[in-house]
């Protein structure tokens, strides 16, 4: 079984909740979906076009919400009509996604060692918990299964400035000793959205656990849209919150381990 898993990031503009996600599929299910999304920007291209408006070159989560960049003056039925038709896109593509959410400062107040800079910090802890709940899923859901898994993730930042805090992360877990599950991972590496179709809907999924993960701290309704991922039968998810309890105890184990190392080691 080899997977391909596309991981995104989404967090408000304080910083401070972060929630990162793996959307994971076998290759020729990651093919029919990039050709269906394809079929779906086109779509709206040629609508937009026709009414003399200027096309789109990509769904992009945040300037798609705001109705900003290439979506300013479209209004909110219009994006809500067609983000909900790209979730046609979906209903065939068998699919699971590996889904956490964070407080940052929650983090960085039990790992002050961190506290500089907590996208990096974020980056880091997030790539390796990812990386285990991957593990545990596949375990858990096809246990005679030879899996590999090839990971991929939006360049970061726009410039790749945490890029090489991800793979850090990465190599880490895989050269760990005790992480029985380093065999799963075949590598990891940066993409640009103008080089990979399957980001966008990576975009979407981050996005959408992201609100979901606001709304449940704000105690609101899950977003429709966040309920219609949930509620089509090919589309599994997997989703975490980490608490402050969590990040203690984790020190904790780290702590009775080894030392806890700056974020460069």
């Amino acid at each position: 079984m080899l997977l391909r898993g596309y991981m995104d990031e989404s967090y408000g503009p304080k910083q401070n909740v972060f929630s990162f996600s793996c959307l994971m599929a076998r290759g020729k299910d990651w093919d029919n979906m990039e050709r269906r999304w394809k079929l779906q920007i086109a779509g709206k291209n040629k609508q937009l076009i026709a009414e003399g408006r200027r096309p789109i070159s990509r769904y992009h989560a945040s300037d798609c919400s705001g109705c900003r960049g290439e979506f300013e003056g479209w209004t909110r039925d219009e994006r809500d009509t067609f983000v909900l038709q790209l979730f046609r896109a979906f209903k065939l593509f068998p699919s699971h996604t590996v889904a956490i959410e964070m407080q940052l400062d929650d983090l960085c107040e039990v790992f002050p060692e961190w506290a500089s800079d907590k996208l990096k910090a974020a980056y880091h802890v997030f790539t390796q918990f990812i990386m285990y709940h991957i593990v545990e899923d596949i375990r858990r859901m096809a246990p005679d299964s030879y899996a590999k898994v090839a990971l991929f993730h939006d360049r970061t930042g726009g410039d790749g400035s945490y890029d090489p805090t991800i793979l850090r992360a990465f190599t880490q877990a895989i050269n760990r000793k005790g992480f029985d599950g380093k065999d799963y991972f075949s590598t990891i590496g940066s993409l640009s959205w103008t080089e990979s179709i399957a980001l966008q809907p990576a975009d979407l999924v981050a996005f959408e656990c992201f609100k979901q993960a606001e709304a449940q701290l704000d105690a609101r309704k899950a977003r429709r849209s966040f309920t219609a991922l949930l509620d089509m039968e090919a589309f599994g998810i997997h989703s975490m919150g980490f608490r402050k309890d969590s990040m203690i105890d984790w020190r904790k184990r780290l702590e009775a381990s080894h030392k806890v190392k700056p974020l460069e080691e």
